[in-house]
């Protein structure tokens, strides 16, 4: 395979497009039957419009692929031991999902810096439909939950459960009750005034600045990529984009520098010059005038005539799913304040070790 920095651009990439997607400026009104008469690149560009034309969004991010499959691939690899199929199974099902919904049923396009209007967000990680760990941010306050059991089950580390229990009994409450999976919260003013306390100011962004990164991402991927149509089929119209790795890359990270300066302290070693010029191909589908779902196969990087690498007509999507509805997001009833000064000493304690 390919070194992981290109497969990292190219996942850099897909994560540009969907944060487009979720967080793109709204055209101003429904762009429900707009895209079949547009040309395809005008058709992509109202579909990402679209995904805001709503009150909620929810983002799932997850492979498309079969326990089989995965198990298949992991024989061909001699340096790997083969995935058994319970392990094969979990990654199958695992997924990510993003959740934004307005609190007062507004749309999220009305949502701009400086509104009255507010949004709820809810971090899921899944598997099989089962969730593993949650974060809600509502109200001002975070709101965290993990099923530590069962993540550690997945790594076949369940016996070290007990283990971890007896350590933290000695420890705040908050602790105990996120081991035990329960769920704990914690207030953003506190947190902010607990990162001053380490000399971290906290980012601040101003509309114009938002505006301005939106509409140079916009601009770079219009440069970039190319968009065509294939047909439609029961996804709903299927298009397909296409991009030079190396250029995508380069504008990417000089648009969000040049906007963001801070951000270059963590993309300051992507290189784009390292980066093999190659081509990139995602296919995207449309339906009811947004966009439903991104799927990039990153076998397509695997490099020719490796003999450990795919053989023809193999493929492992990786998918991102766009649905224009979603749960409520609520506070979690008995949750479990975190006491920010206790939490100080915890972190002060490991970083002494």
């Amino acid at each position: 395979m390919r070194p992981a920095l290109t497969r990292f651009s190219v996942i850099a990439a897909l994560a540009a497009l969907g944060l487009l997607a979720g967080c793109g400026s709204g055209s101003g009104g429904s762009t429900a039957a707009k895209t079949s008469t547009q040309t395809p690149k005008a058709a992509f560009t109202t579909a990402l419009q679209g995904l805001t034309d709503t009150d909620v969004l929810t983002i799932t991010l997850k492979l498309e692929t079969t326990p089989s499959v995965l198990i298949g691939f992991s024989k061909e690899d001699p340096k790997s031991k083969p995935l058994t199929q319970k392990q094969a199974q979990e990654i199958a099902s695992a997924a990510f999902l993003i959740e934004t919904k307005t609190s007062d049923g507004s749309k999220l396009s009305a949502v701009k810096p400086g509104s009255t209007s507010k949004t709820q967000v809810r971090f899921a990680l899944q598997d099989n439909g089962q969730s593993l760990a949650e974060i809600r941010s509502l109200d001002n306050a975070l709101y965290l939950q993990a099923d530590l059991k069962s993540i550690l089950d997945l790594f076949d580390k369940g016996s070290q459960y007990s283990t971890i229990t007896q350590r933290v009994s000695a420890m705040p409450p908050f602790v105990k009750a996120f081991v035990q999976g329960k769920w704990v919260s914690l207030d953003l003013g506190q947190l902010k005034a607990m990162a001053s306390q380490f000399g971290a100011a906290p980012a601040s962004t101003s509309p114009q600045q938002g505006q301005k990164l939106l509409n140079d991402l916009h601009a770079a991927l219009g440069r970039d990529v190319t968009v065509t149509r294939v047909g439609t089929d029961s996804q709903g119209d299927h298009l397909r984009i296409s991009a030079q790795s190396r250029a995508l890359l380069s504008d990417l990270l000089h648009t969000v520098t040049t906007n963001l300066p801070s951000a270059s302290l963590a993309t300051g070693a992507i290189k784009p010059t390292s980066v093999p010029d190659h081509s990139i191909v995602m296919d995207a589908w449309v339906s009811n005038g947004a966009l439903s779902k991104l799927s990039l196969d990153v076998l397509q990087f695997a490099s020719p005539g490796d003999p450990n690498g795919p053989k023809p007509g193999d493929h492992l999507p990786v998918v991102l799913q766009f649905d224009r509805s979603g749960d409520d997001i609520s506070q979690p009833s008995g949750a479990v304040p975190v006491d920010t000064s206790q939490l100080l000493t915890l972190v002060g304690s490991l970083t002494q070790k």
